[in-house]
């Protein structure tokens, strides 16, 4: 039977790897938008910021959530 530190562990990364690929994508995909954007908004930085604000904390909550059942659930 697999711990809870480890399911918690494996958790955290896929995680991490999966908000990574999810920032990357939005970051692209809100970049390849033909719309007159103002100079600023058409940065990286500017756009993983708006992704922090919008996104991040959704996730958080997700993970959250997850570990929550994984604790409960894992005997």
């Amino acid at each position: 039977m697999i711990s809870k530190r480890v399911l918690i562990g494996f958790t955290l990364g896929a995680w991490v790897i999966a908000c990574t690929l999810y920032g990357y994508y939005y970051v692209v995909s809100m970049l390849a938008v033909p719309e007159p954007y103002e100079a600023y908004a058409r940065t990286w930085s500017f756009q993983l910021l708006a992704f922090s604000f919008v996104r991040l904390p959704l996730l958080f909550l997700i993970l959250a959530l997850v570990i929550i059942l994984e604790v409960i659930g894992v005997e």
